[in-house]
């Protein structure tokens, strides 16, 4: 009976840690996405938090720490968010441009997670995204989908783009949508695809992201790609990206049918 109670007790103290920690680590996003000016410093967040200095150095040594943390956690998260739709796909290009499509389109619908991670580094060597992404190229390569010579720089050169892109789309371009077509384009391309290829990848990841989006797909949605009747939901679901090559001289319709 009294192990318990001290296992119950432990659960339960265990559970408040978590709850502040998470509380912690929300009040770091909310300041970082929103701050303008000098870099926050820990005052703004446990100022937004509503908790003392104390609370926040036993879970914290500093703000640093608490970026790297938040930062590991949002861009593993965002890779399991993405999982359900991401990983049935099997050709490397597919995944290469789905992938690079999809942080963007997460930065057009939700702003605030955009804001904090363009302003952090959050894709270190050991997260998933990274290791998706070294594993997916590796492959592709090995297939003659892409032409490159070091794995670790494509990786670097692709997550860097994307970084830009989601700070690009945050801050407003004329048209989201042929901003992220043009990314598509230029990644694929930066990856040795020839033109067909490139044109299929900015296709194929907008009809793909656009079925997923629109629930056409039995893929689960994470909390970020559930209002598509928000104005910028609409904006994406909307879009008519352009003819792509067929290989023979003409020009047919993006789908996925005919990519899959």
């Amino acid at each position: 009976m009294r192990s318990a109670m001290v296992d119950h007790r432990s659960k339960v103290a265990e559970k408040k840690r978590l709850i502040m920690r998470a509380k912690l680590l929300d009040a770091a996003m909310r300041v970082y996405a929103d701050h303008t000016g000098p870099g926050p410093v820990i005052d703004d967040v446990i100022r937004e938090a509503k908790v003392s200095r104390g609370t926040f150095y036993k879970y914290f040594d500093s703000l640093e720490q608490v970026l790297v943390s938040l930062g590991q956690e949002l861009s593993n998260q965002m890779t399991s968010d993405i999982l359900p739709v991401y990983d049935v796909l099997t050709e490397p290009w597919q995944r290469a441009a789905v992938g690079f499509r999809v942080f963007l389109v997460r930065a057009l619908l939700d702003r605030k997670w955009a804001g904090f991670v363009t302003r952090v580094d959050v894709w270190p060597h050991h997260t998933l995204v990274a290791q998706y992404m070294a594993a997916d190229l590796e492959k592709g390569k090995s297939l003659g989908q892409f032409t490159f010579d070091l794995v670790d720089v494509a990786t670097d050169f692709l997550m860097g783009a994307s970084a830009h892109g989601i700070q690009a789309i945050r801050e407003g371009v004329p048209d989201p949508n042929r901003y992220m077509d043009a990314s598509v384009h230029m990644a694929m391309s930066s990856l040795g695809c020839d033109r067909r290829t490139c044109d299929r990848g900015v296709a194929f990841s907008y009809a793909y992201l656009k079925s997923w989006a629109s629930g056409e797909l039995a893929a689960g949605r994470p909390f970020w790609a559930l209002n598509m009747n928000s104005k910028d939901g609409r904006l994406f679901l909307s879009h008519a990206p352009g003819f792509v090559h067929d290989g023979c001289g003409g020009k047919t319709e993006p789908s996925i049918a005919s990519d899959s």
